[in-house]
């Protein structure tokens, strides 16, 4: 290896280090006596290691006086609430100023853990007479937290802006479902007129079935009928013939052949 490409190695080495840790979140709050309990809270909750692996942040600072029950959280519910405090994008005060009379939704790191819910993983930051509102994007979330100032910022990786008090962003402790949730459905269907009436008209065709089985029970009636002629003696009269001592009255055919025959007689007796 050349002379000459030892410094070039060793500038790339450094290059490389830099790059891979480009702040270190905890070094830079420290030179800020004020917020040294959110530093606190940043290395408890083991969210300083994260911000300190990504190449761009905003970092939404609290002082110690507003603070509140944050210490008190557990680590893993900290972490969410910190998360939230965490713009994955480069704001300063020049930036937020172009924004005039106009909300802007920020992506926060808390929307990249996979857990996020009805836009928790958003917040909100409204212009307004000159002042800077944040919020959750959560739709009926409290929005009061104010920007008081500008800590310090290196464009375009880093940048800490104090606010006035921390973001509240409902359902992260997990003591109740984020305000936008839509209700539950009820398991039982509603009964509605146009349900029943199918039942009803079921109903209704119920007699039409009994009138369709009306004629079968006829059927069945009139079966022993033709038993009846089936069990009488083969060489019985029909009910409708005559007896047989009660001829049928000649036909005038007959008539006309017994009198033509009485005037043959008649006229050969004559002849003769």
């Amino acid at each position: 290896m050349s002379r000459s490409t030892v410094p070039l190695l060793c500038s790339f080495l450094i290059l490389f280090a830099s790059s891979a840790s480009a702040f270190n979140i905890t070094r830079i709050l420290g030179q800020y006596p004020d917020y040294s309990t959110f530093n606190e809270l940043l290395s408890k909750s083991g969210l300083a290691t994260d911000i300190n692996s990504r190449g761009t942040i905003t970092l939404l600072a609290i002082p110690n006086g507003a603070v509140g029950d944050l210490t008190s959280k557990s680590d893993d519910v900290l972490k969410r609430v910190l998360a939230t405090h965490v713009v994955l994008d480069y704001y300063d005060p020049m930036k937020l100023q172009r924004m005039k009379d106009k909300t802007a939704k920020m992506t926060t790191m808390y929307q990249q853990s996979g857990k996020a819910a009805y836009d928790q993983g958003f917040l909100n930051v409204t212009a307004r007479d000159g002042s800077f509102i944040f919020g959750s994007a959560v739709v009926g979330a409290q929005r009061n937290s104010k920007l008081e100032k500008s800590v310090m910022n290196q464009p375009y990786n880093i940048s800490i802006l104090g606010i006035s008090q921390p973001i509240v962003t409902p359902g992260l402790d997990g003591t109740m479902a984020p305000i936008s949730a839509p209700p539950p459905k009820a398991n039982t269907p509603k009964s509605s007129p146009v349900a029943e009436a199918p039942a009803e008209e079921e109903e209704a065709e119920a007699p039409a079935d009994e009138e369709a089985e009306a004629p079968a029970e006829e059927e069945e009636a009139e079966a022993p009928a033709p038993s009846k002629d089936a069990d009488a003696p083969a060489g019985a009269p029909d009910a409708d013939a005559p007896p047989a001592d009660q001829a049928p009255p000649p036909s005038s055919a007959a008539k006309l052949k017994v009198s033509f025959g009485l005037f043959v007689v008649l006229a050969t007796i004559i002849l003769a």
